[in-house]
C-alpha cells in the first residue's frame, strides 16, 4: 500500500513543476490559486489564477499548456486523496513560490455555519 502523504507530495510537485514552468526567467514570488468545483450531480471543474512579479510588478498570466500536467486531472486526484486521508473537504489552495525559492501551499475551506 502506497503512503498516502507522499501520493499528495507526488501531486502537488507535479503542479509546481508546471507554475515554475509557466513562469518567465527573472520573476519571483511566483503563485497561482487553483479552485476545485464539486457539484450534486457528479461534475467537476477547477479554474486557476496565476501570477508572479517581475520587476515588482504583478503580472497575470496564463499556466502554459501541458499534457502531461493537466490541472483539470491533478487537482481533483489531489482533492480526493487529501479528503479520504483526511476528511478535509477543500475548495481552494495556493501553491506559492517565494523570492528565496522555498514553497507553500494554504488550503482553504468552507467556513462551517455555528
Amino acid at each position: 500500500m502506497s503512503n498516502p502523504i507522499e501520493e499528495q507530495k507526488r501531486l502537488i510537485e507535479k503542479l509546481y513543476i508546471l507554475v515554475r514552468k509557466s513562469a518567465p526567467i527573472g520573476s519571483s514570488d511566483i503563485a497561482c490559486r487553483f479552485r476545485y468545483f464539486q457539484e450534486k450531480d457528479g461534475s467537476r471543474a477547477v479554474d486557476e489564477q496565476f501570477w508572479y512579479f517581475i520587476d515588482g510588478k504583478r503580472v497575470s498570466a496564463l499556466l502554459i499548456d501541458d499534457v502531461a500536467t493537466n490541472p483539470m486531472l491533478i487537482v481533483p486526484e489531489l482533492h480526493a486523496k487529501m479528503k479520504a486521508h483526511t476528511g478535509g473537504d477543500w475548495q481552494a489552495f495556493t501553491l506559492m513560490i517565494n523570492k528565496d525559492g522555498s514553497v507553500s501551499t494554504k488550503f482553504e475551506y468552507p467556513e462551517v455555519e455555528a
